[in-house]
């Protein structure tokens, strides 16, 4: 289907208003559906899992005698709070969350470890006086309930049902209608969550840009006071007296207020700023205070004054005295300790007259630059410390930076957002859901350091270091890879060289074995942490040592998991594709060129991708003069690069500008480059030998010798509670589409002998996987007496990812792929609740048919299987 242009009334991207799509709420929603973290397995469900629970129940126990805790804990579960928006920070530095409602909640910010709180005293307060200078209104700016624990004068008036909240990843709008006192306030909210710009994308920051209307015939005045608090988590539970300093500054561009504290064992700076206005300074609007004792004074100040202003009769903090003296300083320190400040809080005014607009612009920041994990000796420097140093004392600097730079940061957002909004043919909730889904990438626990001293230039990861993030915020995993099969389109299309870093990193763990041995909760048999030629499940838990400790997951023996060897076969496939598709234009030498010209990494370049793509400006964005020698290989024209008829709206997001090339195509190398262009193949070349070693292990799993793996009888793959027993749909259409992906790069690399044995063992998979899995209308669950009638949701995985990825080779028939298809959506999705609830994972086609309830996981509905499954709908 074509895309049909948008029309200009339609074009709904001026900054300060609320985005035309996105999740939108009035302030006083409250959401009709409440759900349960606990479910009660079924009766057989408990008596197969009894064995497994006994051990579990051990392993917790030890865990917490030792003061650790579980990688999945089911007895501390933490039930869904219907409350959350849009979280704040760039990724790899730590999160805060904001509720729709205005609060801040769920501090992110030692990996790993969540804190569900709502502080009341980090919040924003609205002021509006007249042209008399009078308070005519006053309230913090949430509707969420007033906490039992927040201070007492501080009040919360706004009515919820005048305000309304948008969000659109990795922005946020909330507007109050303050008409009955003539003003009208939009909040923008702005987290650098940035496509292919690495280092603004690690900054731990967040702006909110405050903009005023006067819809009145007289002046007004409107105050925003923004006031932030000591953040309690980890294992400091209670406010302490000596871990807190203060520090207010003021330079040329911004001035601000800085909070330095503990969480847990690492120093962590929060600083709030604001841009200044001609000959402001940082005496003009800030207070320190004491969130206990003087809360009172924050609120009366600003009602009384319409801004903040230091507080005279404040004690300041015991001096400091020689040793000798410590008694006296003990009995000091008890008399003033009630007064000493652990808050914060900065106003800033905006003057209107009838009818004006104007605006005022924050910065929330907080430098936490190295972490060092419980279990390990090692200090990690966080990504954005290669820019801003690790010394603690960059938060001021990080809040300069982000208050310079958020406008060209929401410019590359609408670069990277609008031809997906102003699609006509994407429906309006999908484009929602593209862009609020991905706020998991920054919020998911995510880890990135800084690993230049660690690797040579020859290695992407000496430039774009350490990546991981967790399976969930209760699964305590970093990089799960066969979850991560689902979600790692978002890195490789957004962040590729993420993906090729955390690709680096599970290559080198290929090859390694363990001697320790541990285990298995699942059927207790004892098995070695990783074998030789296995793809770990993950890089390690956050309680031990991540990259160092991987497979945390002890449920079962993941080195004879079926599927991870596969998924990372097809991930270098299509992580190949995208490199290629990047790396044309480039005529350098540089060892992965491929995406770092769209790092941005320079200032003031506006210019779009393809000029930057194509070196067409420099650092300062002129134009410059051609290079004499060496001749860049042809290049296509601006023309030639216009965009194509996108074929669906998956073309569109998911696939690169390369013609599609299919693995029986011709796929060498269109032209033979100059040798000092950067080869995208070297990525291929790199990751070549450990995909030939997966390969040729996972052959073992064939038993029969008919080609095809079988899977052996406990859940082996990423349905680990659902038993395959011999050939199964899932595994060996993995197992097909990876022996397709393995054959074309060795035909792109020149392995003629590797290429005729992959083709061969691909013509025989093939013939197996129809012969003894299809049954005229889709592929069975597995070969088990019984499962005949088993329709699996994610039956087509392999040819989902292949398709995905771009590849048009017929590995699997298109006939049966689309009669599988029908198949799942006529009885999966829409014999499930109406179809309104996604495809459940397992449905048995007998009669009416029912949901195949052998297994707690096939009775579930996987939002990342929906996804794909539904993509693959729109492929075919």
């Amino acid at each position: 289907m074509d895309i049909e242009p948008a029309a200009k009334e339609h074009r709904d991207f001026e900054m300060d208003k609320p985005s035309k799509f996105g999740l939108k709420l009035p302030l006083d929603h409250e959401f009709p559906l409440k759900s349960k973290q606990i479910i009660i397995p079924r009766p057989k469900q408990i008596l197969d899992m009894i064995p497994l629970s006994v051990r579990y129940f051990k392993y917790c126990l030890s865990k917490k005698l030792r003061k650790r805790r579980p990688i999945m804990d089911y007895f501390q579960m933490i039930s869904a709070q219907r409350m959350y928006g849009c979280p704040i920070g760039g990724i790899g530095g730590g999160t805060i969350g904001r509720g729709f409602k205005g609060e801040f909640c769920r501090f992110q910010l030692h990996p790993g470890i969540y804190e569900y709180v709502t502080v009341p005293e980090c919040q924003f307060i609205v002021n509006i006086r007249n042209a008399n200078n009078e308070t005519i209104f006053q309230s913090v700016l949430s509707t969420y309930s007033k906490p039992k624990k927040a201070p007492a004068s501080w009040e919360w008036n706004l009515d919820g049902a005048k305000c309304e909240y948008t969000a659109l990843y990795p922005r946020a709008w909330t507007t109050y209608d303050l008409s009955k006192y003539g003003v009208k306030l939009v909040c923008r909210q702005i987290s650098p969550v940035i496509p292919h710009n690495y280092k603004d994308s690690s900054l731990p920051c967040a702006v909110f840009v405050f903009t005023a209307t006067n819809t009145t015939d007289e002046r007004r005045d409107v105050s925003i006071s923004f006031t932030w608090t000591e953040v309690l988590g980890c294992s400091n539970k209670k406010k302490s007296l000596d871990k807190i300093d203060l520090e207010r500054y003021s330079e040329d561009y911004t001035c601000g207020v800085s909070l330095e504290q503990r969480i847990g064992e690492s120093l962590c700076t929060f600083t709030i700023a604001k841009k200044k206005v001609e000959n402001e300074t940082i005496h003009q609007g800030y207070c320190l205070w004491n969130a206990a004792k003087t809360s009172n004074y924050v609120w009366e100040c600003i009602k009384k004054d319409g801004k903040l202003t230091p507080d005279p009769n404040l004690t300041p903090p015991p001096p400091k005295l020689p040793d000798k003296d410590a008694q006296k300083k003990k009995k000091d320190k008890e008399k003033k300790k009630l007064y000493k400040c652990d808050s914060v809080a900065l106003s800033s005014v905006i003057s209107l007259d009838p009818g004006g607009v104007s605006s005022t612009e924050f910065c929330l920041a907080w430098d936490m630059p190295v972490v060092k994990y419980r279990n390990d000796k090692k200090i990690h420097r966080r990504f954005y410390t290669k820019y801003f140093g690790s010394d603690g004392i960059a938060g001021a600097s990080i809040a300069a930076y982000a208050l310079k730079h958020y406008k060209n940061w929401e410019k590359q957002l609408l670069e990277w957002q609008e031809p997906i909004l102003t699609n006509y043919n994407i429906p309006d909730w999908l484009k929602s859901a593209l862009m609020n889904e991905l706020y998991f990438v920054a919020d998911g626990g995510t880890i990135w350091f800084d690993a230049s001293d660690e690797f040579p230039e020859t290695d992407p990861r000496h430039e774009f270091g350490l990546f991981g993030y967790l399976e969930g915020h209760e699964y305590k995993m970093y990089n799960t890879y066969d979850v991560h099969f689902y979600a790692s389109f978002a890195l490789a299309q957004l962040w590729p060289n993420l993906q090729v870093a955390l690709q680096y990193m599970f290559r080198d763990t290929i090859g390694l074995e363990s001697e320790k041995s541990r285990k298995s909760l699942y059927d207790g048999k004892v098995v070695k942490f990783k074998i030789k030629d296995s793809v770990p499940h993950d890089l390690g838990d956050p309680d031990g040592k991540p990259f160092v400790n991987i497979n945390s997951y002890n449920i079962h023996d993941v080195s004879d998991w079926k599927d991870l060897n596969l998924k990372f076969i097809l991930q270098v496939i299509r992580d190949y594709r995208v490199l290629r598709a990047y790396a044309a234009p480039f005529t350098d030498d540089k060892l992965y060129r491929s995406m770092p010209f769209i790092d941005d990494v320079r200032e003031g370049t506006e210019d779009d991708l393809y000029s930057r793509a194509t070196g067409q400006c420099d650092e300062s964005g002129a134009r410059p003069a051609p290079a004499p020698s060496p001749p860049p290989p042809p290049a296509a024209t601006p023309q030639d690069r216009a965009p194509r008829d996108v074929a669906d709206i998956l073309e569109l997001l998911y696939r690169s500008g390369e013609e599609e090339v299919g693995a029986g195509e011709s796929v060498a190398e269109p032209r033979d480059p100059p040798a000092n262009v950067w080869q995208d193949s070297r990525y291929l070349a790199d990751m070549y030998p450990a995909c030939v070693s997966l390969l040729r292990r996972a052959a073992a799993w064939d038993r029969d010798g008919d080609g095809l793996i079988e899977n052996d009888g406990f859940p082996d793959q990423t349905y680990d509670i659902w038993v395959m027993t011999g050939p199964s749909a899932y595994c060996g259409g993995l197992w097909v589409a990876a022996l397709g992906a393995v054959r074309t790069m060795a035909q792109i690399l020149g392995r003629e002998d590797d290429e005729r044995e992959f083709a061969e063992r691909l013509q025989r998979a093939q013939a197996a996987y129809q012969e003894k899995l299809w049954v005229g209308s889709y592929y069975r669950f597995d070969t088990k007496p019984g499962n005949e009638k088993v329709i699996m949701a994610d039956q087509l995985a392999g040819h989902w990812f292949l398709r995905a990825s771009g590849w048009t080779e017929a590995v699997f028939p298109q006939a049966n792929v689309r009669k599988a298809l029908k198949t799942i959506f006529d009885n999966n999705v829409m014999k499930f609740k109406g179809g309104k609830m996604g495809a459940v994972n397992g449905f048995v086609a007998e009669g009416k048919g029912h949901v195949h309830t052998v297994a707690l996981q096939s009775e579930e509905v996987w939002i990342g299987v929906t996804y794909g499954l539904a993509s693959l709908m729109v492929y075919e």
